[in-house]
């Protein structure tokens, strides 16, 4: 068992994350699923982005919060929960620069899980029952999160926010990598097994 990635198997993840996200929105259209996505105004887009990823934050504290994790798994995925709250307080922002309100929280734990299904991703908050159960949650939830911005990308022209949901983007594909290594056979192949990430549709 490895004890966590290299700083050059993260930048590998990186790059190759940014490599998908900087495509420009018609090249990413023709690439897949996203083109079957209606229009949504940007304000609402940006409301379901904020959406995700307060819910993946609801379940990383929650998971943190619990005695699922051992040691090594707790140490990888402690500094994850910062991360995405720095997401939503950059998608708030520009959010508000458009005049919208931020959607609330998850507040319970029955709601996190109403919204994971409503995702249909797998797990419940409450009815895990180990490490690996928690992590391939939070797993299928970054992977759904990262194909929410893939998505974005295909639709959204303002050029400042492309780079900021592309940015984004490249950090939850290492999250979705980080947490990949917590899952045997604890390798970065097989943890990050495609050169480019497009997430869960």
């Amino acid at each position: 068992m490895t004890e966590g990635p290299t700083r050059r198997e993260l930048g590998s993840i990186a790059a190759a994350a940014l490599g998908c996200a900087a495509l420009h929105p018609a090249a990413a259209l023709a690439a897949g699923p996203a083109s079957a996505v209606a229009q949504l105004p940007l304000p609402v887009r940006l409301q379901r982005l904020i959406g995700v990823e307060q819910l993946m934050l609801y379940c990383y504290e929650q998971v943190l919060g619990s005695s699922l994790l051992g040691p090594r798994e707790r140490r990888a995925i402690a500094p994850l929960p910062a991360h995405e709250q720095a997401h939503i307080h950059a998608l708030e922002r520009q959010l508000a620069a458009y005049g919208g309100t931020a959607p609330r929280p998850p507040a319970s734990v029955a709601e996190a899980n109403r919204r994971l299904a409503h995702r249909k991703v797998g797990g419940r908050l409450g009815q895990l029952t180990g490490p690996h159960d928690a992590i391939r949650l939070l797993l299928s939830l970054e992977q759904v999160t990262v194909g929410a911005y893939f998505v974005a990308l295909t639709k959204v022209e303002n050029q400042p926010l492309i780079v900021l949901i592309a940015q984004i983007m490249a950090a939850d594909a290492q999250h979705d990598a980080i947490l990949g290594l917590q899952l045997p056979p604890y390798k970065p192949a097989a943890a990050v097994p495609y050169g480019l990430v497009q997430g869960v549709q």
